[in-house]
């Protein structure tokens, strides 16, 4: 499993990420226009689940996943954007939390890809 990736709350930022099929050393092009959409649900844990509370919800149509055209071959080939006030509508805590997110062919609207990812949210010191 990958690390966690840190996420700051207050802070605009961009996450990227490279996603990469079993065996394949160039990240998939998902960026065609019209191709594919994501979303992205992040959640808090509920016991041993990940059934909890909403943290956030990214989707390209919100213009907060953005799936690269022709990454390069290092990557990214998704990025994942907060921007100041998006961050700061995340808890104000210390919190490891989960996101699910899925990358539909929008052709046939069945879910062609789907990368659990895992945030440390870092809690904002305000005056």
């Amino acid at each position: 499993m990958a690390d966690e990736i840190n996420l700051q709350r207050g802070l605009n930022q961009t996450v990227d990420v490279t996603y990469l099929l079993a065996g394949q050393t160039v990240p998939v092009n998902l960026g065609a226009a019209g191709v594919y959409s994501a979303s992205m649900v992040i959640r808090r844990m509920d016991g041993d689940g990940i059934q909890g509370a909403v943290i956030d919800t990214l989707t390209t149509a919100n213009s907060r996943i953005v799936l690269v055209d022709d990454p390069p071959a290092t990557g990214p080939n998704i990025q994942l954007l907060w921007d100041t006030d998006e961050s700061e509508a995340l808890p104000n805590e210390t919190l490891t939390v989960h996101g699910g997110l899925k990358i539909t062919k929008v052709a046939t609207d069945e879910v062609d890809h789907h990368i659990r990812l895992t945030f440390a949210l870092i809690q904002e010191i305000i005056a």
